[in-house]
């Protein structure tokens, strides 16, 4: 799995896609739980994105003490429904 770091500011319009929908997908879809993900804190988080075959598969936000709770807190834990359980490490 190829992992990318970013802030919010550094996302491309494909990228701020396709995190929105492995969300959708898994959040509102799979778990069937309507709500606003588009909470308005994705500004202030680090984004950490997982691919595999250049296809976002993993995905999380983390934020900074006092950005979201009084700690660190890390949020939107998500993987893809068809990567669950499948190893995705590189052989060398």
């Amino acid at each position: 799995m190829d992992v990318i770091v970013k802030s919010f500011s550094d996302f491309n319009i494909q990228e701020l896609y396709d995190v929105l929908q492995l969300r959708t997908e898994v959040f509102v879809v799979e778990q069937d739980c309507v709500y606003q993900d588009m909470d308005g804190k994705d500004q202030k988080a680090i984004h950490i994105l997982g691919y595999v075959d250049d296809k976002l598969v993993a995905y999380t936000r983390v934020f900074q003490p006092g950005d979201y709770f009084k700690q660190a807190s890390i949020g939107r834990v998500v993987v893809n429904p068809k990567n669950r359980g499948v190893p995705t490490a590189r052989k060398s």
